[in-house]
C-alpha cells in the first residue's frame, strides 16, 4: 500500500542506462478509479508533461521509479487530459471537500492511498485543518464501495465506509 504524497517527487529513472528521465508530479486515475499512471514533468525551462502506463513501471521504491525504456513516457492526449489526478487537472482530488451521503462533511481530502500492484484505489486521507490534523491526526477513510467523484465534493457512502483516526 502507498500513499499518493510518498509517490509524488520520486525521480524517474531508465533501468539500463541510469539516465533521469523526470520527475513524479501526479497519479492519474481513469473514471472508474483505477490509477492509470504516473504523470511525469522533466526539468528545464519548457516543462514537458508526459506520463507512464502503471503497468510499465518495473518497480516503486522509496526512493525512486525504475522503468526499462524510454519510450514508456508518452505524451498526454484527450483520454488522458480528461483523467483525474490528485494535484494537478480540472478535476483534482486534493482539496475538495468529503460528504457522507447523509450530508455530513468528514474532512478535506488530502492523499490518496492505492496498491501500486494493481492500481487500485483502497483509501483517503482527510484532514480537519492544520490545527485538528496536529492535535488529533488525520482521518483514513476506506470504502467498500466507490466514492462518487462529484464536480465540487466527494460523496461517500453513508452506511458502506471505515472512519478511522491516523494516530
Amino acid at each position: 500500500m502507498r500513499k499518493s504524497q510518498e509517490v509524488v517527487g520520486l525521480a524517474v529513472i531508465h533501468s539500463k542506462t541510469g539516465k533521469k528521465l523526470g520527475t513524479v508530479s501526479d497519479l492519474l486515475f481513469d473514471e472508474t478509479q483505477k490509477l492509470r499512471g504516473l504523470l511525469i514533468e522533466n526539468g528545464g525551462w519548457l516543462r514537458k508533461r508526459r506520463w507512464i502506463r502503471i503497468e510499465e513501471v518495473q518497480s516503486m521504491g522509496k526512493d525512486a521509479i525504475l522503468v526499462d525504456s524510454e519510450e514508456t513516457l508518452l505524451t498526454l492526449n484527450e483520454e488522458t487530459e480528461s483523467w483525474t489526478g490528485i494535484l494537478s487537472g480540472d478535476k483534482k482530488l486534493r482539496g475538495r471537500p468529503v460528504l457522507l451521503s447523509n450530508g455530513c462533511q468528514i474532512g478535506i481530502l488530502e492523499n490518496v492511498y492505492f496498491l501500486e500492484e494493481v492500481g487500485t484505489l483502497i483509501g483517503y486521507e482527510l484532514s480537519d485543518g492544520w490545527i485538528n490534523d496536529l492535535q488529533d491526526g488525520r482521518k483514513i477513510l476506506k470504502s467498500k464501495a466507490p466514492l462518487i467523484w462529484g464536480e465540487d465534493v466527494l460523496i461517500a457512502p453513508f452506511d458502506q465506509i471505515q472512519l478511522k483516526d491516523q494516530k
